[in-house]
């Protein structure tokens, strides 16, 4: 199906639309792919769920161990983070994974059943939770996941994953933390600004 992006959802990245470090998606084309998506659920009426998940402490390897040890740690936690979407539901010739931020990466989620994303949101996290870096030691990470509302803008999407986000690390990090809010919220500058220690 292709999307008024010109993209389809199941087709493969193109290397311009990767990150260098990852070999995720970049922000801006998970977006993209996000966009279509939500596009998408507008015309069939089927949602879809969305987590973030950012990594604790992360700033505390580039401190103490350098950026070179945070640069092999983020392709270590990419890989292990593609290759734990296929215990994901997602539809397509891979799931669609994005790096979010410096430390952060974004993954589409092809449910619409509260149980499945948060069952899909902590094999993320456990992901991360499992794997020690040679030189860092344990990572763990914390991860926001909510259901889109059809017809829900992307930017506000976006906001609500974030404030789950930012409620997983207010409440201690390495969990899982939901979206329900049951009202649309507008997506502006005046929005929760997030803060995340990382």
């Amino acid at each position: 199906m292709t999307e008024s992006s010109g993209r389809t959802l199941e087709q493969r990245p193109t290397d311009c639309e990767r990150d260098e470090l990852t070999a995720t998606l970049s922000r801006q084309a998970f977006v993209v792919r996000l966009t279509a998506r939500a596009e998408r659920a507008l015309r069939d009426g089927c949602g879809f769920g969305l987590c973030v998940v950012d990594l604790d402490h992360f700033k505390n390897i580039n401190l103490s161990h350098g950026p070179t040890c945070g640069d092999d740690a983020l392709r270590d936690i990419a890989q292990r983070l593609v290759r734990t979407t296929s215990a994901v539901p997602h539809s397509g010739a891979e799931a669609i994974i994005g790096r979010y931020d410096g430390n952060a990466f974004a993954v589409l989620v092809e449910t619409e059943s509260p149980q499945e994303l948060a069952a899909g949101a902590e094999a993320l996290r456990q992901a991360v939770g499992g794997m020690r870096s040679p030189t860092a030691g344990g990572l763990s990470a914390s991860v926001g996941a909510v259901l889109a509302r059809i017809g829900e803008p992307v930017d506000a999407l976006l906001v609500r994953a974030e404030q789950a986000l930012y409620l997983a690390k207010q409440f201690g990090r390495n969990r899982v933390e939901i979206g329900r809010s049951p009202t649309p919220m507008r997506a502006d500058r005046n929005v929760l600004a997030l803060r995340r220690s990382a």
